[in-house]
């Protein structure tokens, strides 16, 4: 099948639909289909290819279009920069498809911005929807049922589309995923720990993903709260958060307890392949959250790491988010509330305290990650969309 994948995301990216993008398309041509990438151009600091960044194995080749990155311009601040470079981009984007759509059986897209300029080229359709607008809901709608399947990023979205009426096309919920071939072949953990100056012994506490994200909190103050409540219970940990953006790492360290300075490490934001050897060098691994009714986290979030950790093999952590539950339960990780440092630290401890109790998790939580490749979830997706087609 050829594919032309569409995304307004700038291309590599630190961030984690860089790498969700670049793992969709890569499954999708290690499945044996021919994908197109069609993405704005934009100004990025990183300058290694799209292919290198992500350490993809398999060619998939990138379209950037135009010349002008509007999220850039001093002239077009904020919003009016991404509407613009969303606007340019879909103006080329539809004569370029619209001379080639011979050549493409599928269209694919997790922005719904794209949705008026794909559905009128009269191509197949799917859409990846990783979050449904708060405004012009009626024009969504519309939009949706142009397509020939929508992939809820999560079952709490999924039943929320259901609920909006978007009953008469077919709604699946697909979280992300993983690369099981990322976590072969590591370095020995105990390297890794002698690197990180964790001494013989002492548990090794891990965050591994962004710490913030669009003005939304991953939860690192709940997470530092917790390392102090075990601190003041006698524990003697180390601890590693690794992640960017590098400003918000930065505040971080100048607002991390001084009683944490030699224990708490800030890691900065880590190479793709690199995260798989922390992760396997730690005794917990943790996801905290924050307290929050924002849809982000009781419906939208289907977080790459908690894929990453369950193919790492080691104890989980997680705050108790409904969208998590599609992943995880009690026999695979333990659970804590969210936004209650305390209650992270309490379940970080049953976690040590349990090492063989916390060990079939891990191992159960591996097993069960194997469902969740990419190369399976694609594969379910595309099955889904033939049924209809």
């Amino acid at each position: 099948m050829r594919i032309a994948y569409c995304t307004t995301t700038r291309l590599p990216s630190e961030r984690a639909h860089g790498q969700q993008i670049a793992k969709v398309t890569q499954a999708l041509r290690s499945l044996g289909h021919e994908i197109e990438i069609f993405a704005p151009y934009r100004k990025n600091k990183i300058d290694q290819s799209f292919a290198a960044f992500y350490g993809m194995k398999s060619s998939v080749r990138l379209h950037q279009l135009g010349a002008i990155d509007g999220i850039a311009a001093w002239w077009a601040p904020g919003i009016v920069g991404l509407k613009l470079t969303t606007w340019l981009f879909a103006r080329i984007l539809k004569g370029i498809l619209g001379r080639r759509k011979n050549e493409f059986d599928l269209i694919y897209t997790r922005t719904p911005d794209l949705m008026p300029t794909l559905k009128s080229l009269r191509i197949p359709l799917i859409l990846e929807l990783h979050r449904i607008p708060r405004f012009g809901r009626r024009k969504f709608l519309r939009n949706v049922r142009a397509c020939r399947l929508v992939v809820a990023l999560t079952s709490p979205m999924r039943q929320a589309l259901i609920e909006m009426g978007v009953s008469d096309i077919p709604v699946i919920a697909e979280g992300d995923g993983v690369d099981l071939h990322d976590f072969d072949m590591l370095p020995d953990p105990a390297d890794t720990r002698l690197s990180l100056a964790v001494p013989p012994g002492i548990p090794l506490i891990v965050y591994a993903g962004q710490l913030e994200s669009m003005g939304l909190s991953k939860g690192v103050p709940e997470l530092i709260g917790a390392l102090e409540h075990l601190m003041k219970r006698g524990l003697d940990f180390r601890a590693v958060i690794a992640g960017g953006p590098e400003e918000v790492r930065q505040r971080f360290i100048e607002e991390l307890p001084a009683a944490l300075e030699t224990r708490v490490t800030f890691a900065g934001h880590l190479p793709y392949l690199k995260v798989p050897t922390l992760l396997v060098a730690a005794d917990v691994l943790v996801y905290p959250a924050p307290k929050s009714k924002k849809p982000y986290y009781l419906r939208d979030t289907s977080p790459l790491k908690i894929f990453e950790y369950m193919a790492a093999c080691r104890p989980i952590v997680t705050a108790d988010l409904p969208p998590i539950h599609d992943a995880l339960d009690a026999t695979l990780a333990t659970f804590c509330a969210p936004g209650d440092s305390e209650a992270l630290a309490g379940a970080i401890m049953s976690v040590l305290n349990d090492p063989e109790g916390s060990r079939k998790k891990a191992l159960l939580a591996r097993v069960r990650v194997e469902q969740f490749t990419w190369e399976k979830r694609m594969g379910r997706i595309l099955s889904a969309a033939s049924q209809r087609g």
